[in-house]
């Protein structure tokens, strides 16, 4: 009965049958990538060898470390290693386990030399590692860039976008004293970003001059006198249609190359980067249409301070709406990172998704099961998100 409470509350759930299984798809697919490491591992459970008691999955305990404890059974094997008693996950391999014996490319209705137990439900790849652990670490993958990055985009967007509909061009005013401080703070940002140090000692260290810079702004602001306009709104939204002014894919692209960093970080910070203006672009148009409210004019009356303003009267109640490009943006982080592993400029090659199971299909054409699981995969899952983004677009529109 909870559940079903908690199920009525996601937006749209209420819309109609198509709705709600789309969420149910996508709540599949949150506890797959939740529960990942749990459902497909190559290290068991627990195991016993000799009386003694091991639980490989929760520990640092291998295969090499049990073979110098019990020198007898070496070289110990979780697959062929007779075990006292051995509990394996439900499927028992890794993403990155490379299966010898069953060999590569093997469809899901071969005969495969292993026993039912450890059989590739969903065949194997080109190097013999099994579909079904690439097509659940492919879950992870996907949710942890398309969410990840669509949350950092919201971050920035919110902000921006509310900043610009509400100071616009002329109600924002800076002092002579801070704008120098901006200047030196960007100065010295281009001057770390070219020192021979590492990303993260870089970003310490960006991260620190932001920080003491806006300490000397708010020392200088309570005595400086003299200000100036800045222009908000225009800034703002000519970043954004810079931004917007330049193919997504192809800026995606050149970005991850020249980037110092790779990996699934370098995604999505470039996919957060080019998505925020959407956002921006939704909370400035919110936000324009909530100052004229009176409670709004009210609260600039008694000259409440801005940030109190837009963080407790504004954003809370333009947000909603927002979330609406949110859920879209998500769908669309995820196409892109699958295209991106499909070119083979995205994750590692080591590192198994659906964008990399695709791109295999292309030396290997009669291997049709990897074009139609993680096929079926990245549609249902963009068909899910579209669906559920259009039934709470149509509940906040009736």
């Amino acid at each position: 009965m909870r559940i079903k409470q908690l199920l009525r509350k996601l937006p749209g759930w209420s819309s109609n049958i198509t709705a709600q299984i789309a969420w149910l798809f996508i709540l599949l697919v949150g506890v797959i990538a939740l529960l990942g490491p749990l459902i497909a591992n190559e290290k068991p459970f627990y195991c016993k060898l000799d009386g003694a008691r091991y639980f490989p999955m929760f520990s640092s305990v291998n295969e090499s470390g049990l073979s110098a404890l019990h020198p007898g059974h070496a070289p110990v094997d979780w697959k062929t290693t007779r075990f006292e008693s051995i509990w394996f996950a439900p499927i028992p391999y890794s993403h990155s386990s490379i299966d010898l014996k069953t060999g590569a490319s093997i469809s899901p209705f071969d005969v495969q030399p292993v026993s039912f137990r450890m059989r590739h439900w969903l065949g194997t790849d080109s190097l013999g590692r099994d579909v079904l652990a690439g097509m659940i670490r492919g879950c992870r993958v996907s949710l942890l860039i398309g969410l990840g990055s669509m949350l950092l985009a919201l971050l920035i967007g919110v902000w921006l976008g509310s900043m610009a509909a509400y100071w616009g061009n002329q109600g924002k005013r800076i002092s002579w004293s801070d704008l120098m401080i901006i200047a030196l703070v960007l100065f010295g940002i281009v001057m770390i970003q070219s020192m021979p140090v590492v990303f993260l000692l870089r970003l310490m260290a960006i991260v620190t001059l932001i920080a003491l810079g806006w300490f000397v702004m708010l020392k200088l602001g309570m005595t400086s006198k003299k200000n100036i306009s800045i222009p908000v709104d225009q800034i703002i939204m000519g970043t954004v249609t810079i931004i917007d002014g330049f193919p997504a894919m192809f800026l995606i692209i050149i970005l991850v190359a020249i980037l110092p960093f790779k990996g699934w970080l370098a995604i999505l910070l470039v996919i957060a980067l080019l998505r925020w203006p959407a956002m921006a672009r939704y909370m400035r148009a919110e936000v324009f249409k909530m100052k004229e409210l009176h409670y709004i004019q009210a609260a600039q009356v008694i000259n409440l301070p801005s940030w109190t303003i837009i963080t407790r009267h504004i954003i809370p109640f333009a947000f909603r709406p927002v979330m609406i490009s949110f859920i879209f943006g998500v769908a669309s982080a995820i196409l892109a990172e699958s295209s991106l592993s499909f070119l083979g400029i995205g994750l590692p090659p080591e590192q198994m998704n659906w964008g990399r199971l695709l791109a295999q299909s292309r030396s290997h054409f009669d291997a049709w099961w990897l074009v139609v699981f993680p096929g079926f995969a990245i549609f249902f899952t963009l068909l899910s998100l579209y669906v559920i983004g259009n039934s709470w677009q149509r509940r906040l529109e009736t």
